[in-house]
């Protein structure tokens, strides 16, 4: 089979209606939408706070909507190729709001992003216990364990990371036939990982700016259940 327009409007476009017709129907899509707006109210108030910064979350909301309209459309994976990026860009943005010097280098001399999650952990300390007890001296008690916050970015980047470029289960979805098709199943994937990467983006916003003022975002900082809020 070869691609053209015409195949691309008849068949690849009715099969994705389809597919998004069949995703809704088939499951309750409420916190997708309550968390999507959470983490829009997250990026109007950076942009209140920091311009600069803000632009960035301009990015990480298109891109948080683009994956979540390919999941619904049947495109799993890239999806979640999506989260991986949301998540980069998320953890970028605080580090970046922290280190305006690093940041004016990156943006004037177009320089690559490779501040990775693993990186900034790693290298930076970023969002560990010590780290965060600079700007918010009550870690301590709201932390679920020492380091609760940073360990669990590594965890989830992981986790997207394999669906990325990792595991054999994660990697395949088709079957013998190059065909796009709905399941409930790597949906429900793609859900949780959604859930997970605008979670500990909440929390990174919550304690980075001690903002605890919207129920809508404490929630989806608790799925994580690295702080008690």
């Amino acid at each position: 089979m070869s691609y053209t327009k015409t195949l691309v409007k008849e068949s690849l476009r009715n099969s994705t209606n389809i597919i998004q017709d069949k995703s809704l129907e088939d499951n309750d899509t409420t916190l997708i939408w309550d968390y999507l707006n959470a983490s829009m109210d997250i990026s109007q108030n950076i942009m209140a706070q920091d311009k600069e910064i803000g632009i960035l979350w301009n990015e990480i909301i298109n891109d948080i909507i683009a994956s979540i309209y390919m999941a619904l459309s049947g495109f799993y994976r890239p999806g979640i190729v999506i989260l991986r990026s949301v998540l980069e860009i998320g953890c970028n943005s605080i580090f970046y709001y922290d280190h305006k010097i690093e940041y004016n280098m990156f943006q004037q001399q177009n320089a690559k992003a490779d501040k990775y999650v693993n990186t900034l952990v790693n290298e930076y300390s970023f969002f560990t216990t010590k780290y965060i007890a600079v700007f918010y001296s009550n870690i301590e008690v709201l932390q679920t364990c020492e380091d609760s916050v940073s360990n669990y970015l590594k965890k989830i980047y992981s986790n997207l990371s394999d669906n990325v470029h990792g595991r054999y289960e994660t990697l395949t979805k088709t079957n013998e036939e190059l065909a796009i098709v709905y399941d409930k199943g790597f949906f429900k994937r793609y859900e949780k990982l959604l859930f997970s990467t605008l979670s500990i983006l909440a929390v990174l916003y919550i304690l980075r700016f001690n903002d605890t003022s919207k129920i809508t975002i404490n929630r989806l900082a608790n799925i994580s259940e690295v702080i008690m809020i």
